[in-house]
């Protein structure tokens, strides 16, 4: 039987359905503030994605461009009047910014109290992409106590937040480039990809009745892709589509931290 497509968008629609009825009873006003720099054409798609989702939500919805070649100061400015502006409850700076910018220096200057992407250090919210991810996994039923979950991601930070929030689980992180990955990676009930890779992950690679989230985003001949060969549905039991898997559920859960900032 071939793995079931875990269904992101399903899952958000209801999540942003849940978020509208909260709106109303809300005694203060829901804005999110979504700062783009420079004009990357895959960029400016993820900030028209949220801005849906706020429409759906009922959320206000302000984007602010600034051109590339604007300096770091006036960036910092910006993000000094929204973290002012009291009808501003959340700001997100759309990333990956232009490499001549300090990342960390410009996530810092956003107030904690209004960082819905959970990047600054002393956020009061998690990564939406992590509990987007984490709602996915639950959303097939399993039961996580002692699951093997291994995250398989450029970055051990990415990884840090799933143990935190699943310590009933066994959770082990990977890089691309690790000694025996295909023998680690076999093991793992829960296998969860984020490295950039088209298809990287084949049908060898995983466990019988493996749950495959796929966080991976590759554009290959006009079309966007996954890190998870689509053969692989012969051997997992559920596996998360690209497009329409981790990344509406991303959008959905960063408007939940909204909520959370604004209650």
């Amino acid at each position: 039987m071939p793995a079931q497509l875990i269904d992101g968008k399903k899952i958000a629609d209801k999540i942003l359905a849940k978020i509208a009825k909260e709106i109303p009873k809300l005694k203060k006003r829901s804005g999110l503030a979504a700062v783009l720099i420079g004009a990357n054409p895959a960029s400016k798609l993820y900030l028209k994605l949220k801005e849906k989702a706020c429409q759906k939500a009922g959320i206000d919805f302000h984007s602010y461009f600034i051109e590339k070649d604007c300096s770091e100061k006036q960036i910092i400015e910006v993000i000094d009047f929204l973290n002012n502006d009291p009808d501003i409850s959340g700001i997100l700076i759309q990333l990956p910014l232009p490499k001549k910018f300090n990342t960390d220096k410009i996530i810092r200057s956003i107030a904690p109290a209004k960082d819905v992407d959970g990047f600054h250090p002393q956020t009061k919210v998690t990564s939406p992409n992590v509990l987007g991810i984490i709602e996915l996994i639950k959303s097939t039923g399993v039961n996580l106590k002692n699951q093997k979950i291994t995250i398989l991601s450029n970055s051990k930070k990415f990884a840090e937040p799933f143990k935190k929030l699943l310590p009933q689980s066994k959770i082990s992180h990977l890089k691309p480039q690790t000694s025996n990955l295909k023998t680690q990676t076999q093991k793992a009930d829960i296998l969860i990809v984020a490295i950039g890779k088209p298809k990287f992950i084949k049908p060898s690679m995983i466990k019988k009745d493996a749950i495959l989230i796929d966080v991976g985003i590759n554009k290959v001949k006009g079309k966007t892709i996954g890190d998870i060969d689509l053969a692989c549905d012969k051997v997992a039991a559920w596996r998360s589509p690209v497009p329409g898997g981790v990344g509406p559920m991303t959008v959905a859960m960063l408007l939940q931290n909204l909520i959370k900032m604004i209650k």
